[in-house]
Order: structure tokens, then sequence, then C-alpha cells
């Protein structure tokens, strides 16, 4: 497994899984307003639905991630770990459907560099919670 020893290659990992929370809530909010304002003309069907809890639950991951990282607490960053594992490979359906559909060349481009930001954010949060000991399962 890869870890990292600095985010950004400069930033220390605690400032840097910090970073990462607070951007991912700001890209969350954003997402969320996005698809809850323009999903399906303004009133979401059952994905867009499912994508708003899923994103709220994101939300709540990032500020246990905050928390554990300024607790210096293993477990309290396992949760964001997980979610973002999880929206990771949603990510990777997400770009093999759109493939499959023959979507707009540009979202499928966007969406791929979503997914390989969202991967280097969890692998920053990832390197600092096997820093601080956190039972290692990759």
């Amino acid at each position: 497994m890869i870890y990292l020893q600095s985010c950004c290659c400069f930033v220390d990992l605690r400032i840097g899984t910090m970073a990462i929370g607070i951007l991912h809530i700001i890209a969350d909010i954003l997402a969320g307003t996005f698809v809850a304002l323009y999903g399906e003309s303004g009133i979401p069907d059952l994905g867009h639905t499912l994508f708003l809890i899923f994103v709220m639950l994101h939300i709540l991951s990032c500020v246990f991630l905050i928390i554990g990282c300024l607790r210096l607490r293993s477990s309290w960053m396992l949760f964001y770990i997980i979610m973002t594992m999880i929206m990771a490979l949603a990510m990777i359906i997400l770009i093999v459907s759109d493939v499959i559909l023959v979507v707009w060349f540009w979202v499928m481009i966007t969406y791929a560099l979503m997914f390989f930001i969202c991967l280097y954010f969890w692998l920053v949060a990832y390197s600092f919670y096997a820093a601080l000991g956190g039972p290692l399962f990759i």
C-alpha cells in the first residue's frame, strides 16, 4: 500500500487532512445544492434523493474526520475513509455508465477528474489514519 508522508508534497498530513475535510464539505454542499436545484427540474426523483442523503452522510463523515484530526483519534476518521471509498466506487460506476450511454465527453472527463481528486483525498486521510496507529484494512 502507498502511504504519503505529506499532503501536496509540503503540507503536514494532519493539516492536509483537516483541509481535505473542509474542501470536501464545501464540494458536497455545492454538489448537493446543484442537484437539489437543477436535478429533474427542482423536484428530485428517487436517485437524486438518495444522492442528497449520501451527500449529507458524507458531510457528517467530513466533520468526524476534522474532529478526529483535532483530537488525534483514528477511530473518528474511519467513517470518512469508508464513505469516501464508497464514493470512489460510485464514481467508477458512474464513469462506466456514462461511457456506455455515450454521455457528453466533457462530463466524462469531469467525472474522471473528480474520481482522481477523491482518490487522492482518500489516500491522504488514510495515510494520516495509519500514522495515528489505526488498524489497517488495506
